[in-house]
């Protein structure tokens, strides 16, 4: 039987947490599922409501916590180190799979490796419904067709988002583990290095949403975010060279836009204005499309 290893880093968020082992719980797969949860320094209180989740859920599931908050990139890295099946996937505690996730991607997965194709080069992603708190879930679809490298960049058609993925063991650690000096955006930093060794990112596709991210920016810093995605962009100036004028504007308007977010969400609107000028100013025809966009609701 084929045994897959699901990763789970936790903060703070018992009632999240449930939500997500529900859902592996409710996997049509008929495979091994292992998880393991790393809570990342929780309190006390949140910590036992985690372990009598843990022994209600029916699942087999090993608990480890850290001894303090050690950040979402060190919990990553000791997940990857705790895993030993074959086969690995992720999931953030609040974020959803859908019952036939797992079970779709390995069938692509197969087929992949009956062509040919390196299992231990290659990612199945998947679409996914997108959920801000009060607001319907929108179909976010993983466009896998273009530039891989530069679409997560660009973060448009192709996003970085390890919840969605499945992939061997070897697939994951070939990468080298997540950068620790990011707080924020390891995933992107993740994919981009995986990429950069020969990876390829498959996507089960067809428009279907396979799991659900429940989004929200509060209690994040808007200037945390733009120093991680500097740190991304200096990290890969190498590559960067390669893009033509416009793109690199797209990519440093993304990165304006992204922290303007933050802090609108978090009511910061001096830093939301000061991100916002910098990323009109700095590709107004795209800044015009992408307003044009939010208008017609597209």
């Amino acid at each position: 039987m084929v045994t897959l290893d699901i990763l789970i880093p936790h903060f703070n968020d018992p009632e999240g947490l449930g939500l997500s082992l529900q859902s592996v719980a409710e996997q049509t797969w008929q495979g091994e599922m292992r998880v393991i949860v790393v809570d990342d320094g929780s309190t006390d209180e949140n910590f036992a409501a985690v372990e009598r989740i843990v022994a209600a859920s029916g699942l087999t599931i090993t608990l480890h916590r850290n001894p303090r908050n050690l950040g979402r990139p060190r919990t990553r890295n000791r997940l990857l180190d705790l895993a030993a099946a074959p086969y690995l996937a992720w999931l953030d505690a609040d974020d959803v799979w859908y019952p036939d996730k797992i079970e779709t991607q390995f069938a692509l997965l197969d087929r992949l490796v009956a062509q040919g194709e390196d299992p231990a080069k290659l990612w199945i992603t998947c679409d996914y419904d997108w959920q801000w708190e009060g607001q319907n879930a929108r179909l976010v679809e993983q466009d896998v067709t273009d530039d891989q490298f530069r679409s997560l960049f660009l973060g448009d058609r192709l996003r970085a988002y390890l919840w969605t993925l499945l992939g061997t063991a070897e697939s994951f650690h070939r990468v080298g583990g997540f950068d620790e000096e990011l707080p924020r955006l390891q995933d992107l930093d993740f994919f981009l290095r995986f990429i950069e060794t020969g990876g390829r990112i498959f996507s089960t596709g067809e428009s279907i949403p396979h799991c659900r991210y429940n989004k929200s920016d509060l209690g994040r810093s808007a200037t945390e975010i733009w120093a991680c995605n500097q740190r991304i962009m200096d990290k890969n100036r190498h590559h960067l060279e390669r893009f033509d004028p416009a793109t690199i504007r797209r990519i440093r308007y993304k990165a304006y836009r992204l922290s303007a977010r933050y802090a609108l969400n978090n009511k910061e609107y001096l830093s939301w204005a000061k991100y916002m000028a910098a990323g009109l100013g700095g590709d107004p025809r795209y800044a015009a499309y992408r307003i044009r966009r939010r208008i017609l609701g597209r």
